[in-house]
């Protein structure tokens, strides 16, 4: 049996921003829709870190497959990655594995594309003033993202140190049609901004509500431990919330949990899925809302799709390595 082995390298060549957000439209679709089978993430939480299984199958596009990923802290002090990931893809009729993916760059593309897909369907056609918190990978593959749908002219980048911030300005100095500042001030940094983008690890909110103005469109995927939250339980309270899985945001993300348990929302204060609003089953836009808010936890179905749609850029242009199993 032969097996295509996908590197990380591999991954990059295959599946642009545009084609993986087109990608993510279908896989909401599904997902909302009730043609993905998709269970609730295991946990497997061991002496040195936690390893998540993340099994799907979607029916209308025919993919089958998992995610495993880890998360070991103690990875730093060895000189290796705190998290790996490795996605498998099955034959949907015969369960025949056909290809295993590297997931790290996977995980980025498709997470970032989940907020593009998100912010083109619930954010001002015309925002172009961004503020990032967080300066990590994701952090740019949502620039990229953003930039994907909307006219970004004006970047803030906000960090947990200012190295980390100038360092990611600098990296982005000279890219045609933007304007990149590294910020400080986490309030200051939210003036004027139109699109924010959370992407952090940090379990406390990374910015003040009342800084934030009306329009304002959020992709919040950093944080999605229940005990840990980026945001302000006002921020939520305000916004119109939407997610990629209600099932999945209710039992995992704490931006929405800690506000429930505060007594600020109640559970039905998500007001639709993603796919929801592709389906043409809730609106796009604000909807009456001060703000739009798109909390994500990823998805298997995410992982799948984009993983059956890597696979078959793979095969057409001969990337990766076949071996014999």
């Amino acid at each position: 049996m032969k097996l295509r082995v996908l590197s990380s390298e591999d991954v990059r060549k295959t599946v642009d921003m545009q084609a993986a957000i087109r990608v993510m439209r279908s896989a909401f679709s599904e997902l909302s829709a009730g043609s993905a089978i998709v269970p609730m993430r295991g946990w497997l939480a061991s002496s040195s870190g936690t390893t998540l299984l993340m099994p799907a199958f979607l029916e209308e596009s025919a993919a089958l497959g998992a995610k495993i990923v880890s998360g070991f802290e103690g990875n730093a002090a060895r000189g290796l990655p705190t998290i790996h990931g490795l996605v498998v893809v099955l034959e949907a009729e015969t369960g025949r594995p056909r290809a295993v993916i590297d997931g790290t760059y996977l995980t980025l593309l498709r997470t970032a594309a989940g907020s593009g897909l998100a912010t083109e369907l619930l954010a001002p056609p015309e925002a172009s003033v961004l503020t990032i918190y967080g300066a990590g990978a994701q952090a740019r593959a949502h620039l990229e993202a953003m930039r994907a749908v909307r006219p970004v002219r004006q970047v803030r980048v906000v960090s947990r140190t200012r190295e980390s911030a100038e360092r990611m300005t600098a990296e982005l100095d000279g890219v045609d049609g933007i304007d990149v500042t590294a910020c400080e001030d986490r309030a200051a940094a939210l003036r004027g901004a139109e699109l924010v983008v959370t992407a952090t690890t940090s379990r406390e909110p990374v910015f003040p509500s009342t800084g934030l103005g009306e329009g304002v469109h959020i992709n919040a995927v950093g944080t999605f431990a229940r005990d840990g939250r980026e945001l302000e339980g006002e921020v939520v309270r305000r916004a119109r919330l939407v997610v990629d899985s209600r099932e999945a945001a209710l039992a995992e993300a704490g931006d929405i949990s800690i506000p429930i348990e505060e007594g600020l929302i109640g559970r039905e204060h998500i007001d639709a899925e993603l796919g929801e609003i592709v389906n043409g089953v809730k609106p796009p836009g604000r909807a009456g809302h001060d703000l739009t808010l798109f909390k994500s936890v990823g998805n298997a179905a995410q992982d799948v799709a984009i993983a059956a749609e890597i696979l078959r850029a793979a095969e057409r242009g001969g990337l990766g390595t076949t071996v014999d199993i």
